[in-house]
C-alpha cells in the first residue's frame, strides 16, 4: 500500500487545531505539524499519539518554509503520496479516499502529479480540460488538502519560500504543469476552509444594503494585503508571456475585491499603503517577508 503522509502548518494554535490535526492523523499514516514560530506553542504537547510528529521552527518563516520541512521530513521517510493542510481546514471523511482513488485510476501517460480538492465549502470547481479518464483539470487551487506525489515533488522541487505566504500554493501548481505533471480536482472530495473575515462593506463610509440586508465583502487584514498584492504582481510577471489569459484571468479575480477594500476599508490609510508597497516591491521582485519598516508602520496606524 502507498504510504501517505500528512504535513500541517501552524502558527498560535488553539484546542481546535489541536482537534483537527487528530481528526487528519486518522487519515494518513504519519502526520508532521510544524509550527511556524509561535510565541506560545505549548498546546501542541498534548498529543500522545504515536503517529503524529511536531516540529518547531525558532521563528515565524512563513507557510511555504513550514510546510516544507515537513515536506522534507516525509520524503525522507519515503513517503509515496503527501498531504498539505492549513490549520483552519477540515476535510471530509472521506476526502482522502477520493483523492486516491483520482490517482489510482489515472494512466501513466496522464503524469497526474497534484491532486486538490473539487469543492471549496462544497462550492464545486468548474474545469476547463478533463482527461481521458474523466478527471478535471485545473491550472491552480488552494494548498490546503492538496496532496503531491513523491515522484512530483521530486521532480519539480519545494515550495518557493520567498513568496512567504499567499499565492504559494497557485506558483507550486503553475511549476507543476510547466514540468508537464497534471493537476487534477477529486470528484466529490470536499473541504471546509475559512477564506478570511467577512466585513460590512462601506463604500466611502456608506453602508451597502441589497434586499434589506447589509452587504459584505471578504476582508484581509493590511499585511496580508502587502502579500496577496506583491506575490500576485510577481507571479503575473513570471507568467505573463507563457500565460497570458491566465494572467489577465488574475488580474479579473484580484481587481474587485481590491477596489473594495481601498474604498470601505477597515483601515483604508494602512490598505492603500500596504497595496501601494506591495505593488513596487511586486515589480521590483521584492520577495521574503513584510519590511520590518512595513510591518511598524501598519501597526502605528491602526
Amino acid at each position: 500500500m502507498a504510504l501517505i503522509f500528512g504535513v500541517m502548518s501552524t502558527f498560535r494554535p488553539d484546542q481546535d487545531v489541536v482537534e483537527r490535526a487528530l481528526v487528519h492523523a486518522r487519515l494518513v499514516d504519519h502526520l508532521i505539524v510544524v509550527d511556524d514560530g509561535s510565541p506560545d506553542s505549548a498546546i501542541l504537547n498534548s498529543f500522545t499519539s504515536d503517529n503524529i510528529q511536531v516540529v518547531r521552527l525558532n521563528q515565524n518563516s512563513g507557510i511555504a518554509k513550514a510546510l516544507n520541512t515537513g515536506l522534507k521530513i516525509a520524503l525522507d521517510a519515503n513517503a509515496d503520496f503527501i498531504l498539505t493542510l492549513d490549520q483552519d481546514s477540515v476535510l471530509d471523511e472521506n476526502y482522502l479516499s477520493r483523492v486516491m482513488d483520482t490517482f489510482d485510476r489515472a494512466a501513466r501517460a496522464t503524469r497526474l502529479g497534484v491532486v486538490l480538492t473539487d469543492c471549496v465549502n462544497h462550492q464545486p470547481s468548474i474545469p476547463p480540460l478533463y482527461t481521458p479518464e474523466g478527471f478535471g483539470l485545473v491550472e491552480e487551487g488552494i494548498q490546503s488538502g492538496l496532496v503531491v506525489s513523491a515522484a512530483c515533488l521530486k521532480d519539480i522541487g519545494l515550495l518557493d519560500e520567498r513568496l512567504f505566504i499567499d499565492c504559494v500554493d497557485i506558483e507550486f501548481c503553475l511549476r507543476a504543469r510547466d514540468r508537464n505533471w497534471r493537476v487534477a480536482v477529486a470528484p466529490g472530495s470536499n473541504i471546509t476552509h475559512s477564506l478570511g473575515h467577512m466585513t460590512p462593506f462601506r463604500p466611502f463610509g456608506r453602508q451597502k444594503f441589497r434586499n434589506g440586508m447589509a452587504v459584505e465583502y471578504q476582508y484581509h487584514p493590511p499585511f496580508r494585503r502587502y502579500y496577496i498584492v506583491r506575490n500576485n504582481v510577481d507571479l503575473c510577471i513570471r507568467n505573463v508571456v507563457k500565460r497570458p489569459r491566465w494572467v489577465l484571468s488574475v488580474l479579473r479575480r484580484e481587481l474587485t475585491p481590491q477596489i473594495k477594500v481601498l474604498i470601505s476599508g477597515p483601515h483604508v490609510s494602512q490598505q492603500w499603503l500596504a497595496t501601494t508597497v506591495g505593488l513596487f516591491h511586486g515589480l521590483v521582485r521584492r520577495r521574503g517577508k513584510i519590511p520590518t519598516w512595513l510591518t511598524r508602520a501598519l501597526q502605528s496606524r491602526l
